[in-house]
């Protein structure tokens, strides 16, 4: 009988081992893909949509088109004269909350800085026809047509608190303006633009 060779045994035990460990390595891995591929089937969502429509701020007023005041209709001015004029202004835009609605002017013209102007917002009356018309911030702006073009000549500089409430909602403005009893008023031209302009 021949003896053993020696390490025989113990090379056949870690081929069985090896064998063993691969096998239980291999086991797993396919339990690992099985695992994997059966958690890809589980899922969830959810989402939501949306729409979106913008508003709008208008102003408009009741001059058709037409200038407050008017030399070729008011004629050549005198000294102390005084001509009172009136327009109706109405917020018609769908946004309200946060609006606000101011008035600036623009001015160029010797005169300009001659004539005194008076500002008056309130209710009642309308284009050219005062009747009726009732100051609820009266001395809105007083002092020349050039100082109210200069102080007030943009939207951050306008004036009035106007802050609509609802819409339409309407304010009147009354403009006074007084010739001086002044001879740098003599010969004397202006021209002038009042603007309404509402933000939100």
């Amino acid at each position: 009988m021949a003896d053993a060779v020696p390490g025989a045994r113990a090379s056949t035990r870690s081929t069985v081992l090896a064998v063993g460990i691969g096998g239980l390595a291999g086991a797993l891995l396919c339990s690992g893909m099985v695992w994997q591929r059966s958690s890809a089937m589980f899922t969830g969502s959810t989402g939501t949509s949306g729409t979106w429509a913008a508003g709008s701020v208008t102003v408009t007023d009741d001059d058709a088109g037409r200038a407050v005041f008017d030399s070729s209709q008011d004629g050549l001015l005198t000294a102390y004269q005084t001509l009172t004029r009136c327009i109706k202004v109405t917020y018609t835009g769908s946004i309200v909350s946060g609006t606000q609605v101011r008035l600036y002017a623009s001015a160029t013209g010797a005169l300009a800085g001659q004539l005194s102007l008076t500002v008056d917002e309130g209710t009642g009356g309308a284009f050219g026809d005062c009747t009726g018309f009732t100051a609820t911030t009266a001395g809105l702006y007083s002092g020349t047509l050039a100082g109210f073009a200069a102080g007030a000549s943009s939207f951050a500089t306008g004036v009035t608190n106007w802050a609509p409430s609802t819409t339409p909602q309407s304010r009147t403005y009354r403009f006074t303006v007084t010739v001086p009893n002044s001879n740098a008023a003599q010969n004397g031209s202006a021209t002038g633009s009042f603007t309404w302009e509402a933000r939100s």
